[in-house]
């Protein structure tokens, strides 16, 4: 198995093996703020995802893997919205476990997945969406480099009201 590696923080390719830890992470109503989702994955849907997330990201537009600490599965690192011509893309990153929270894991994973990006697809630009209230994404890509360059207000739906959303970006050299 090929890892991009950093010390004790690696980055893998998902694997069929990785099915159960997915559907908890991706069914737990915990993140569904931050991903926006509203509704639950079934088993037969993450299988089939399973399936089709080894294709290329210049086919699919995407890139997830795993984020191991220790050779411990503990979060999710996401390339999506690949735009092949602008040469950009949307980050998004999962801890898992609250227990592995606030160390320092998610921005070593951040760091060791976006200077892959920029090397292995020539990328000019990184993008991030984070709602308002999400204070730790916004810290850690801060942290990254990436910086605020505008606000959509009212942008999600959160029961009866609605919540800015802040874009921030990274370009290529500026880190």
């Amino acid at each position: 198995m090929i890892k991009l590696q950093k010390e004790d923080i690696s980055l893998r390719a998902l694997e069929p093996e990785d099915l159960s830890l997915l559907l908890a992470w991706e069914n737990n109503p915990e993140f569904w703020t931050s991903s926006q989702q509203r509704v639950p994955y079934s088993e037969y849907l993450m299988k089939q995802y399973l399936q089709e997330v080894g294709k290329s990201p210049y086919e699919v537009g995407q890139l997830r893997m795993m984020i191991c600490y220790k050779d411990q599965s503990i979060g999710l690192a996401d390339f999506f919205d690949f735009d092949i011509d602008h040469r950009r893309g949307a980050l998004g990153i999962l801890i898992g476990a609250e227990s592995n929270r606030g160390q320092g894991l998610a921005e070593a994973a951040l760091n060791l997945f976006i200077d892959y990006l920029f090397t292995a697809f020539d990328l000019q630009q990184l993008h991030v969406s984070i709602a308002d209230g999400n204070a730790a994404s916004l810290r850690l890509f801060e942290k990254c480099g990436f910086e605020k360059c505008g606000l959509r207000k009212q942008w999600y739906r959160q029961g009866d009201s609605f919540i800015d959303e802040h874009l921030l970006q990274l370009l290529k050299g500026s880190r």
